[in-house]
């Protein structure tokens, strides 16, 4: 990841001065914040002198449905780009509060993090995929990318010695951690690490959001397979060209349209205008991965597709495209013959 588009997505909700004069994008009020309900994921700091702390999740035993639904969508996704990478892995399970109703899922080769799946339990008692990626950084719950934010941040000194709580949360379509630092609650980013103006009011509604289950990945949708997902190579930053401020909203984006609006070099928008905070916005759309029933794999193709959209920085997050557009909007940029 570019460094230079890491630090403005850093510093999104903190002094990006134009956003906030075109609509109020991120809200920047802050509060004081005491401690959530304990979580099953315990954080164990080791230092040595002049080092970072070594931050650890501990792995925990996941349920056996869980494990079915990871196994069988990773394999799914191992058949195809840029996911192939996955053949064989390993998986290693971790819970995500609150009440452990999502699990983080790390794709791993030997020791080496190779690409990450969330997995959330449905209203129905099933689960369904709430995001997937690959790629060896850059990717939610990164405990590497945790430490240095903690320190270039100012949050903690590279000699702390203290100690460190870490809690790992989901909200819908939005990774978190929960620092405690000698008594001092923080909520940050777990995707793109970043401060969150939560107070603990705040991160309470939040957190206990549910994610759309409309055009998901579920364990009930056992005969969809993943297409190779497809990278326009168009921009990742949101902020290279605020003109799509300026843009209507999208309508009605879909499989049966989304290759016209993602053509190569080319991306879009996604907000949630004064709800940003929320869900790790404003970023671009980078590219997608079509899941269609495995007998429909071919050019004449008659059902709708399921539609997970590639995002972030250098689109490495796939989210749901319906879990999107009911929190927020997709705009899109530019014409880039005329803003070169």
């Amino acid at each position: 990841m570019k460094i230079s588009v890491r630090r403005r997505l850093l510093l999104a909700g903190q002094s990006c001065f134009l956003l906030l004069l075109c609509i109020g994008l991120i809200a920047t009020s802050s509060g004081s914040s005491s401690a959530l309900a304990a979580s099953r994921v315990s954080v164990v700091d080791s230092v040595t002198q002049d080092l970072i702390p070594v931050l650890q999740m501990d792995i925990l035993p996941s349920p056996g449905t869980v494990q079915e639904f990871a196994k069988s969508t990773l394999n799914k996704l191992a058949a195809e780009a840029p996911f192939t990478a996955w053949k064989d892995a390993g998986i290693e399970y971790y819970p995500l509060g609150p009440g452990t109703h999502s699990w983080l899922v790390n794709v791993m080769k030997g020791e080496q993090r190779i690409g990450y799946m969330i997995i959330s339990a449905t209203d129905q008692g099933g689960y369904m995929l709430s995001e997937y990626g690959a790629g060896t950084y850059g990717l939610p719950y990164s405990l590497l990318e945790l430490r240095q934010f903690l320190v270039q941040e100012g949050l903690i000194p590279s000699s702390y010695t203290g100690k460190i709580k870490l809690t790992a949360l989901y909200a819908p379509l939005l990774p978190v951690w929960k620092i405690v630092i000698d008594n001092k609650t923080i909520f940050i980013n777990a995707s793109v690490p970043q401060v969150l103006p939560w107070t603990l009011s705040k991160a309470e509604e939040v957190l206990k959001g549910q994610q759309t289950e409309t055009d998901v990945i579920t364990n009930l949708t056992t005969d969809l397979s993943p297409l190779s997902a497809y990278q326009s190579g168009g921009t990742d930053d949101p902020y290279k060209d605020i003109m799509w401020l300026t843009s209507p909203k999208l309508l009605a984006v879909g499989g049966d349209n989304i290759a016209t609006l993602i053509r190569p070099k080319e991306s879009i928008a996604y907000q949630a205008a004064g709800r940003n905070d929320i869900v790790g916005a404003p970023f671009m759309i980078t590219g997608y991965q079509n899941w269609l029933p495995a007998s429909n794999k071919t050019k004449a193709i008659n059902n709708m597709p399921t539609v997970y959209a590639a995002s972030g920085p250098e689109g490495r997050r796939y989210l749901p495209l319906t879990a999107l557009q009911a929190i927020g909007t997709l705009h899109k940029l530019p014409d880039r013959n005329i803003y070169n």
